[in-house]
């Protein structure tokens, strides 16, 4: 009956029972049962680890996939290892004589809150924390999402982008803005949209008004004494019914601050297109300024403001009218 013997005990027996032949001192038993103990003993040698003292793997073990288990089926056939206590890593730089008897669940099943050294350091540097302990370092892009604290769409404020090049964006409330003095700006529709400050008594030489300062103001042109034309710029009002209010001191000479001549303006021919072909035909508006004798008259300080709604801007629910 063949033996189970490890390598060693394999290795003395071939030695002493299969010596030189030349004296013809081996048999066919020798032959034989050396045979058979080599046999029953390969799973022992592999399986107990007596390759690691005296011979161990130099190569690449290959387990074959041909006759494996195929992806469909849950139970072993061919090609498979079968591990029942565990793996060392002897190499690795950490816990090289611990065993590990879990196997990796593969990146989806991982979880992780069983991650090590979750709490230590700052790790994760390319995140935003919660606690807001860390400052952005770097740009933001919310592509058209919402920012809001409920996560509802649609709801909080968020940025769009105007040109290719996403160099000129806009940025969308759904609700009321509410400053730290416990103000609030529902919309914009009390912002003016254009408004400007000139002397209309123009300058020395080229008798053009002295525009001092300006917003949505395309040009500013003396049409004669007490008369100015205003171009808006293209794109601010909708139509031609916003509100227009002009003032003006009357004066047209450097006199004292509390002087001045008592006068009227008027906000004349609005004309221009409405929409977006105001870019072909700007909107414009004429100041004119007259005094009590109702001549035209120049004036060292005039103010303009306009308010109105610019293309696709809504006026909100129509205010009722009631008559005589």
């Amino acid at each position: 009956m063949p033996n189970m013997l490890n390598s060693g005990e394999l290795y003395n027996n071939i030695n002493a029972e299969l010596a030189d032949n030349n004296a013809g001192l081996i048999s066919a038993y020798d032959v034989r049962h050396n045979m058979e103990d080599i046999v029953v003993s390969i799973n022992k040698i592999v399986a107990s680890g007596d390759t690691d003292v005296e011979f161990p793997f130099f190569n690449i073990v290959r387990v074959s996939a041909t006759n494996a288990v195929s992806s469909t089926s849950t139970t072993a056939t061919n090609g498979d290892i079968v591990l029942e206590s565990g793996i060392f890593f002897p190499n690795a730089p950490v816990n090289s004589t611990e065993r590990q008897v879990e196997p990796w669940l593969g990146e989806s099943r991982i979880d992780h809150n069983n991650l090590d050294n979750l709490d230590v350091g700052d790790v994760h540097t390319q995140y935003y924390k919660l606690t807001g302990d860390r400052a952005l370092e770097g740009n933001m892009s919310t592509d058209s999402f919402w920012i809001n604290k409920s996560g509802i769409p649609d709801v909080g404020f968020k940025f769009e982008q105007l040109n290719p090049d996403a160099t000129v964006q806009e940025i969308y409330v759904s609700g009321t803005m509410r400053w730290g003095d416990n103000s609030t700006m529902a919309n914009a529709k009390g912002v003016a949209k254009a408004w400007c400050n000139f002397d209309a008594s123009g300058t020395l030489y080229t008798n053009a008004p002295d525009l001092r300062s300006y917003h949505n103001i395309s040009q500013i042109e003396r049409l004669g004494q007490g008369r100015i034309k205003l171009t808006f710029t293209s794109g601010v009002f909708d139509n031609n019914n916003y509100v227009a209010v002009g003032v003006s001191n009357g004066t047209n000479s450097a006199v004292d601050e509390s002087d001045f001549t008592v006068n009227t303006v008027g906000l004349v021919l609005r004309q221009g297109n409405d929409g977006p072909d105001d870019a072909d035909n700007p909107r414009t508006i004429t100041y004119v300024i007259r005094n009590e004798n109702g001549d035209y008259v120049d004036s060292q300080l005039c103010d303009f403001v306009a308010y109105g709604t610019g293309p696709a801007e809504t006026s909100g629910t129509h205010p009722t009218v009631v008559g005589l």
